[in-house]
């Protein structure tokens, strides 16, 4: 008997941890006009209410907890919370605030500790306290591609008219925030890197390097951090899928960092291009 685990794609989960703790992955994806890409759009409530049905059909399953990106960047945790009134509480469903491998990183994590015996409520409030916990910086080329997305506007207001600088951003607590800015591309991973130093150093953490269209970025950024981490084996690089992609734009470089719960709890070697 165990709790099964939802998650939707802007998780960027290794496709190894999918499939080893038997993960369901439900896909955001682009909208496209003729050949340029519009838009993105959220997976609706009957969509995961058939997945839900599914999962709770089997004896074995005691119940679902369905973690999904930031309810302000994504109307899908309002779709998963309105498919989970139809299932009399055995659907949780966890709103991540977050967004990449920092709510990724502790959806595998539950689904690891589910295996192990954890029942639904406990494999809920773990979800909650490891992605809430998490955090997001980024470092991109501009910021116009949020801006097209309609997800920068208080940002926006703080860079003003310096556009064409390189910004680091922060996604912590469901909004996203300016944290520092450069005239370089250089200047700004530098900025990150520092940023994430106190990160880094609260406790053991499980650390994932994101990239668009940026693979030897992300490699240099993974080979400095794993420099400043006693624990080098614990850095992932993870591509971001089209959705993030998409919002954020080519070239850029994020940096994920969630609590790892338990020393034990299993880390694949990832090569820079595995995606889920």
């Amino acid at each position: 008997m165990t709790v099964r685990l939802v998650t939707d794609s802007a998780s960027d989960l290794p496709q190894e941890w999918v499939d080893e703790f038997g993960i369901t992955v439900v896909h955001l994806h682009v909208v496209e006009e003729g050949d340029r890409t519009v838009s993105t759009a959220a997976v609706t409530p009957d969509q995961l209410a058939t997945i839900y049905e599914e999962l709770l059909s089997d004896p074995e399953c005691t119940g679902v907890v369905s973690v999904h990106l930031s309810r302000q960047l994504s109307r899908t945790w309002e779709s998963a919370a309105d498919a989970a009134t139809r299932f009399g509480g055995r659907v949780l469903v966890s709103d991540s605030q977050g967004a990449g491998m920092a709510f990724g990183a502790a959806v595998a994590q539950c689904a690891w500790a589910a295996r192990n015996g954890l029942g639904l409520s406990g494999v809920y409030e773990l979800a909650e306290r490891l992605s809430r916990g998490a955090s997001t910086f980024a470092a991109l080329e501009s910021l116009e591609h949020l801006r097209r997305g309609g997800r920068i506007s208080a940002v926006a207001a703080i860079f003003g008219s310096v556009l064409a600088m390189r910004p680091v951003i922060v996604l912590r607590a469901g909004s996203v925030d300016l944290a520092a800015k450069a005239r370089t591309t250089t200047k700004a991973h530098q900025r990150l890197r520092a940023l994430l130093r106190d990160e880094i150093g609260r406790g053991d953490v499980l650390v994932v390097v994101h990239h668009h269209e940026a693979p030897e970025r992300a490699e240099e950024m993974a080979t400095e951090i794993r420099k400043e981490t006693p624990f080098p084996e614990r850095v992932m690089i993870v591509e971001f899928d089209e959705v993030l992609a998409w919002h954020l734009g080519p070239g850029t470089v994020g940096v994920s960092v969630t609590e790892l719960m338990d020393p034990e709890f299993p880390i694949p070697v990832l090569s820079p291009q595995a995606t889920d």
